[in-house]
Protein backbone atom coordinates (compact mmCIF):
# COMPACT_ATOMS: atom_id res chain seq x y z
CA UNK A 1 0.00 0.00 0.00
CA UNK A 2 1.01 3.65 -0.46
CA UNK A 3 0.59 5.61 2.78
CA UNK A 4 0.63 8.83 0.73
CA UNK A 5 -2.88 7.99 -0.49
CA UNK A 6 -4.06 7.87 3.14
CA UNK A 7 -2.62 11.33 3.78
CA UNK A 8 -4.30 12.63 0.62
CA UNK A 9 -7.62 11.40 2.00
CA UNK A 10 -6.78 13.05 5.33
CA UNK A 11 -6.13 16.31 3.49
CA UNK A 12 -9.54 16.03 1.81
CA UNK A 13 -11.14 15.72 5.24
CA UNK A 14 -9.05 18.55 6.75
CA UNK A 15 -8.07 21.05 4.03
CA UNK A 16 -6.41 23.16 6.76
CA UNK A 17 -3.74 20.44 7.07
CA UNK A 18 -2.76 20.36 3.39
CA UNK A 19 0.32 22.58 3.77
CA UNK A 20 1.61 20.58 6.72
CA UNK A 21 0.96 17.27 4.94
CA UNK A 22 2.91 18.42 1.90
CA UNK A 23 5.94 19.07 4.13
CA UNK A 24 5.96 15.54 5.52
CA UNK A 25 8.52 12.93 4.57
CA UNK A 26 7.23 9.35 4.49
CA UNK A 27 9.34 6.20 4.61
CA UNK A 28 8.23 2.56 4.49
CA UNK A 29 10.20 0.61 7.14
CA UNK A 30 9.59 -3.06 7.88
CA UNK A 31 10.50 -2.89 11.57
CA UNK A 32 7.96 -0.18 12.51
CA UNK A 33 4.83 -1.20 14.41
CA UNK A 34 2.88 0.24 12.64
CA UNK A 35 3.63 4.03 12.45
CA UNK A 36 6.24 6.28 14.16
CA UNK A 37 7.98 9.61 13.59
CA UNK A 38 11.22 11.39 14.42
CA UNK A 39 9.78 14.90 14.41
CA UNK A 40 10.15 15.28 10.65
CA UNK A 41 9.79 11.91 8.92
CA UNK A 42 6.88 9.51 9.40
CA UNK A 43 7.93 5.87 9.28
CA UNK A 44 5.26 3.30 8.45
CA UNK A 45 5.02 -0.44 7.92
CA UNK A 46 2.95 -0.96 4.78
CA UNK A 47 2.81 -4.72 5.38
CA UNK A 48 0.97 -4.18 8.67
CA UNK A 49 -1.13 -1.21 7.57
CA UNK A 50 -2.63 -3.08 4.61
CA UNK A 51 -4.58 -5.29 7.01
CA UNK A 52 -6.18 -2.33 8.83
CA UNK A 53 -9.40 -0.60 7.90
CA UNK A 54 -9.18 2.67 6.01
CA UNK A 55 -10.57 4.51 9.03
CA UNK A 56 -7.80 3.09 11.24
CA UNK A 57 -5.21 4.05 8.65
CA UNK A 58 -6.60 7.60 8.70
CA UNK A 59 -6.35 7.61 12.49
CA UNK A 60 -2.66 6.64 12.44
CA UNK A 61 -1.92 9.28 9.79
CA UNK A 62 -3.68 11.98 11.83
CA UNK A 63 -2.04 10.76 15.04
CA UNK A 64 1.48 11.14 13.68
CA UNK A 65 0.70 14.52 12.12
CA UNK A 66 -0.57 15.88 15.44
CA UNK A 67 2.46 14.41 17.24
CA UNK A 68 4.68 16.42 14.90
CA UNK A 69 2.61 19.59 15.32
CA UNK A 70 2.91 19.25 19.10
CA UNK A 71 6.67 18.68 18.83
CA UNK A 72 6.35 15.53 20.93
CA UNK A 73 9.54 13.95 19.59
CA UNK A 74 11.75 16.83 20.81
CA UNK A 75 9.78 17.23 24.04
CA UNK A 76 10.51 13.58 24.83
CA UNK A 77 14.29 14.08 24.89
CA UNK A 78 15.82 12.66 28.07
CA UNK A 79 12.66 10.76 29.00
CA UNK A 80 11.96 7.04 29.02
CA UNK A 81 10.83 6.54 25.39
CA UNK A 82 8.26 3.86 26.19
CA UNK A 83 6.63 5.88 28.95
CA UNK A 84 6.77 9.10 26.89
CA UNK A 85 5.13 7.37 23.90
CA UNK A 86 2.28 6.18 26.08
CA UNK A 87 1.82 9.64 27.64
CA UNK A 88 1.94 11.57 24.36
CA UNK A 89 -0.24 9.00 22.59
CA UNK A 90 -2.83 9.38 25.34
CA UNK A 91 -3.10 13.13 24.73
CA UNK A 92 -3.22 12.89 20.93
CA UNK A 93 -5.65 9.96 20.95
CA UNK A 94 -8.01 11.86 23.25
CA UNK A 95 -7.88 14.90 20.93
CA UNK A 96 -8.63 12.82 17.84
CA UNK A 97 -11.39 10.89 19.58
CA UNK A 98 -13.03 14.16 20.61
CA UNK A 99 -12.87 15.28 16.98
CA UNK A 100 -14.68 12.19 15.72
CA UNK A 101 -11.92 9.72 14.89
CA UNK A 102 -12.51 6.06 15.70
CA UNK A 103 -9.69 4.79 17.89
CA UNK A 104 -8.22 1.32 17.23
CA UNK A 105 -8.90 -1.29 19.85
CA UNK A 106 -5.30 -1.21 21.15
CA UNK A 107 -4.99 2.59 21.23
CA UNK A 108 -3.81 4.17 24.49
CA UNK A 109 -6.71 5.60 26.46
CA UNK A 110 -6.23 7.51 29.71
CA UNK A 111 -9.21 9.20 31.41
CA UNK A 112 -9.15 13.02 31.41
CA UNK A 113 -6.09 13.08 29.13
CA UNK A 114 -7.48 16.22 27.46
CA UNK A 115 -7.14 18.09 30.74
CA UNK A 116 -3.41 17.41 31.11
CA UNK A 117 -0.22 17.91 29.14
CA UNK A 118 1.85 14.96 27.97
CA UNK A 119 4.50 15.96 30.53
CA UNK A 120 2.00 15.78 33.38
CA UNK A 121 0.80 12.35 32.28
CA UNK A 122 4.40 11.19 31.83
CA UNK A 123 5.24 12.17 35.42
CA UNK A 124 2.39 10.02 36.73
CA UNK A 125 3.19 7.05 34.47
CA UNK A 126 6.93 7.24 35.24
CA UNK A 127 6.22 7.26 38.97
CA UNK A 128 3.99 4.20 38.56
CA UNK A 129 6.71 2.42 36.58
CA UNK A 130 9.32 3.19 39.25
CA UNK A 131 6.98 1.95 41.96
CA UNK A 132 6.58 -1.35 40.13
CA UNK A 133 10.35 -1.70 39.72
CA UNK A 134 11.20 -0.95 43.36
CA UNK A 135 13.35 -3.56 45.13
CA UNK A 136 11.71 -5.62 47.83
CA UNK A 137 13.24 -3.54 50.65
CA UNK A 138 9.82 -2.90 52.16
CA UNK A 139 8.97 -6.59 52.33
CA UNK A 140 12.37 -7.32 53.92
CA UNK A 141 11.67 -4.74 56.62
CA UNK A 142 8.24 -6.24 57.23
CA UNK A 143 9.90 -9.62 57.74
CA UNK A 144 12.31 -8.14 60.26
CA UNK A 145 15.29 -8.07 57.87
CA UNK A 146 17.42 -4.97 57.40
CA UNK A 147 17.73 -3.94 53.71
CA UNK A 148 21.19 -3.93 52.16
CA UNK A 149 22.69 -0.56 53.20
CA UNK A 150 24.38 -0.24 49.79
CA UNK A 151 20.93 -0.18 48.20
CA UNK A 152 19.57 2.60 50.40
CA UNK A 153 19.18 5.91 48.62
CA UNK A 154 19.79 4.45 45.16
CA UNK A 155 16.23 4.73 43.92
CA UNK A 156 15.52 7.48 41.42
CA UNK A 157 15.60 10.87 43.05
CA UNK A 158 16.91 9.58 46.39
CA UNK A 159 20.69 9.44 46.04
CA UNK A 160 21.04 13.23 46.28
CA UNK A 161 19.81 12.85 49.83
CA UNK A 162 22.72 10.56 50.65
CA UNK A 163 26.22 10.43 49.21
CA UNK A 164 25.61 11.86 45.75
CA UNK A 165 26.89 15.36 46.53
CA UNK A 166 30.31 14.16 47.61
CA UNK A 167 33.04 14.82 45.07
CA UNK A 168 36.31 13.01 45.63
CA UNK A 169 38.28 14.90 42.98
CA UNK A 170 39.66 17.99 44.79
CA UNK A 171 39.75 20.22 41.71
CA UNK A 172 36.17 19.42 40.83
CA UNK A 173 35.06 20.04 44.40
CA UNK A 174 36.67 23.49 44.29
CA UNK A 175 34.89 24.33 41.04
CA UNK A 176 31.50 23.29 42.36
CA UNK A 177 32.12 25.30 45.53
CA UNK A 178 32.89 28.38 43.43
CA UNK A 179 29.81 27.86 41.27
CA UNK A 180 27.60 28.17 44.34
CA UNK A 181 28.33 31.90 44.49
CA UNK A 182 27.91 32.43 40.74
CA UNK A 183 24.58 30.76 40.01
CA UNK A 184 21.64 33.07 39.52
CA UNK A 185 18.21 32.43 41.04
CA UNK A 186 16.16 30.97 38.21
CA UNK A 187 12.52 31.48 37.34
CA UNK A 188 10.38 28.49 38.23
CA UNK A 189 7.89 28.94 35.38
CA UNK A 190 7.41 31.01 32.28
CA UNK A 191 4.46 31.50 29.94
CA UNK A 192 4.10 31.04 26.19
CA UNK A 193 1.66 29.95 23.51
CA UNK A 194 1.50 26.19 23.00
CA UNK A 195 -0.55 23.94 20.73
CA UNK A 196 -3.66 23.17 22.71
CA UNK A 197 -5.58 19.96 23.29
CA UNK A 198 -8.49 20.57 20.94
CA UNK A 199 -9.10 20.40 17.21
CA UNK A 200 -11.93 22.52 15.88
CA UNK A 201 -12.83 22.38 12.20
CA UNK A 202 -9.44 20.83 11.50
CA UNK A 203 -7.50 23.61 13.24
CA UNK A 204 -5.28 22.79 16.19
CA UNK A 205 -6.07 25.27 18.96
CA UNK A 206 -3.41 27.12 20.97
CA UNK A 207 -3.30 27.96 24.65
CA UNK A 208 -1.34 30.51 26.68
CA UNK A 209 -0.08 28.48 29.62
CA UNK A 210 2.89 28.10 31.97
CA UNK A 211 5.81 25.77 31.43
CA UNK A 212 8.72 24.83 33.69
CA UNK A 213 12.05 26.52 33.03
CA UNK A 214 15.29 24.62 33.50
CA UNK A 215 17.36 25.96 36.39
CA UNK A 216 20.55 25.49 34.37
CA UNK A 217 21.84 24.35 30.99
CA UNK A 218 25.23 22.61 31.12
CA UNK A 219 27.32 21.92 28.02
CA UNK A 220 30.07 19.33 28.40
CA UNK A 221 33.09 19.42 26.11
CA UNK A 222 33.51 15.76 25.11
CA UNK A 223 36.12 16.37 22.40
CA UNK A 224 38.92 14.83 24.45
CA UNK A 225 39.02 11.51 26.23
CA UNK A 226 37.15 12.75 29.28
CA UNK A 227 36.30 10.30 32.03
CA UNK A 228 32.54 9.74 32.17
CA UNK A 229 32.61 9.50 35.97
CA UNK A 230 34.23 12.95 36.13
CA UNK A 231 31.50 14.44 33.95
CA UNK A 232 28.78 12.78 36.01
CA UNK A 233 30.40 14.04 39.20
CA UNK A 234 30.35 17.59 37.86
CA UNK A 235 26.69 17.37 36.85
CA UNK A 236 25.89 15.81 40.22
CA UNK A 237 27.69 18.63 42.00
CA UNK A 238 25.82 21.36 40.10
CA UNK A 239 22.52 19.56 40.68
CA UNK A 240 23.36 19.36 44.39
CA UNK A 241 23.64 23.15 44.57
CA UNK A 242 20.00 23.50 43.62
CA UNK A 243 16.77 22.57 45.25
CA UNK A 244 15.90 18.90 45.16
CA UNK A 245 13.12 19.21 42.56
CA UNK A 246 15.18 21.38 40.20
CA UNK A 247 15.60 20.20 36.61
CA UNK A 248 18.75 20.93 34.63
CA UNK A 249 19.55 20.28 30.97
CA UNK A 250 22.82 18.62 30.03
CA UNK A 251 24.26 18.46 26.52
CA UNK A 252 27.52 17.30 24.93
CA UNK A 253 29.50 18.94 22.16
CA UNK A 254 32.71 18.64 20.18
CA UNK A 255 32.49 20.13 16.69
CA UNK A 256 28.70 19.82 16.93
CA UNK A 257 26.02 19.75 19.57
CA UNK A 258 24.38 16.41 20.43
CA UNK A 259 21.17 17.59 22.07
CA UNK A 260 20.01 18.20 25.64
CA UNK A 261 19.12 15.55 28.20
CA UNK A 262 16.93 16.46 31.19
CA UNK A 263 18.33 15.68 34.64
CA UNK A 264 15.92 15.67 37.56
CA UNK A 265 17.38 12.98 39.81
CA UNK A 266 20.28 10.58 40.35
CA UNK A 267 18.90 8.02 37.94
CA UNK A 268 18.99 10.60 35.14
CA UNK A 269 22.64 11.35 35.98
CA UNK A 270 23.55 7.66 35.85
CA UNK A 271 21.77 7.32 32.49
CA UNK A 272 23.47 10.31 30.85
CA UNK A 273 24.85 9.48 27.41
CA UNK A 274 28.13 11.24 26.55
CA UNK A 275 28.50 11.70 22.80
CA UNK A 276 31.41 13.13 20.82
CA UNK A 277 35.13 12.60 20.49
CA UNK A 278 36.36 14.89 17.70
CA UNK A 279 37.76 18.42 17.75
CA UNK A 280 36.26 21.35 19.62
CA UNK A 281 34.12 24.15 18.21
CA UNK A 282 32.81 26.54 20.84
CA UNK A 283 30.38 28.02 18.30
CA UNK A 284 28.48 24.72 18.49
CA UNK A 285 28.27 25.16 22.25
CA UNK A 286 27.18 28.76 22.59
CA UNK A 287 24.61 28.39 19.81
CA UNK A 288 23.09 25.40 21.60
CA UNK A 289 21.85 27.38 24.61
CA UNK A 290 18.08 27.84 24.40
CA UNK A 291 17.91 31.12 26.31
CA UNK A 292 15.36 29.69 28.75
CA UNK A 293 17.70 28.92 31.64
CA UNK A 294 19.13 31.69 33.80
CA UNK A 295 22.32 29.68 34.36
CA UNK A 296 24.45 28.64 31.40
CA UNK A 297 27.58 26.60 32.08
CA UNK A 298 30.28 25.31 29.72
CA UNK A 299 32.59 22.61 31.13
CA UNK A 300 35.76 22.35 29.02
CA UNK A 301 39.50 21.89 28.98
CA UNK A 302 39.69 25.12 26.95
CA UNK A 303 41.71 23.72 24.03
CA UNK A 304 40.04 25.59 21.15
CA UNK A 305 39.80 29.04 19.62
CA UNK A 306 37.43 31.34 21.47
CA UNK A 307 34.47 32.56 19.40
CA UNK A 308 34.01 36.27 18.74
CA UNK A 309 30.32 35.91 19.53
CA UNK A 310 29.44 37.03 23.05
CA UNK A 311 28.11 34.40 25.42
CA UNK A 312 27.11 35.25 28.98
CA UNK A 313 27.89 31.84 30.42
CA UNK A 314 30.06 30.48 33.20
CA UNK A 315 33.09 28.88 31.56
CA UNK A 316 34.42 26.12 33.81
CA UNK A 317 37.97 25.18 32.79
CA UNK A 318 39.27 21.93 34.21
CA UNK A 319 43.00 22.02 33.56
CA UNK A 320 45.81 24.50 32.93
CA UNK A 321 44.52 26.34 29.86
CA UNK A 322 43.80 30.06 30.26
CA UNK A 323 40.92 31.33 28.13
CA UNK A 324 39.52 34.78 27.36
CA UNK A 325 35.94 34.40 26.11
CA UNK A 326 33.81 37.31 24.98
CA UNK A 327 31.38 37.70 27.87
CA UNK A 328 30.59 35.56 30.86
CA UNK A 329 32.83 34.52 33.71
CA UNK A 330 35.61 31.96 33.91
CA UNK A 331 36.16 29.53 36.74
CA UNK A 332 39.45 27.63 36.84
CA UNK A 333 40.71 24.58 38.61
CA UNK A 334 44.47 24.91 38.06
CA UNK A 335 46.70 22.38 39.83
CA UNK A 336 49.95 24.01 41.01
CA UNK A 337 53.18 22.56 39.65
CA UNK A 338 54.91 22.34 43.03
CA UNK A 339 51.87 21.60 45.16
CA UNK A 340 50.43 18.33 46.26
CA UNK A 341 47.52 17.01 44.28
CA UNK A 342 44.85 18.08 46.76
CA UNK A 343 45.91 21.76 46.80
CA UNK A 344 44.21 23.91 44.20
CA UNK A 345 44.84 27.36 42.76
CA UNK A 346 41.32 28.73 42.58
CA UNK A 347 40.88 31.66 40.21
CA UNK A 348 37.87 33.63 39.04
CA UNK A 349 38.14 36.11 36.16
Amino acid sequence: MDFKDVFNDLADRYPQWIDRIHLLRLKDVAGVHPVENDGQTIYYNSRLLQYLTHETQLFYAAQQLVHIQLNHYARGAGKDPRVWKRASDAVVNAMLHADGFVLPENAVRIPDALEHSAEEIYTVLAAQAQEQEKPDDASEEENGKEPDPDQKGKQAGKESEGRSREIEDPGLAAIVSGLAEMLEPSMQIDYDWFPGTTIRDGVLGHEFRPYPVAHAEILLDTSASVDADLLRAFVRGVKGLMRQDAVIRVGCFDTRFYGFQDVANEEDICNLVFSGSGGTDFHAAINAFTGDAENRIIFTDGFAEMPEQRCDAIWVVYGNTIIHPNGGRVLYSKPGEEKEKHEIDFLIT
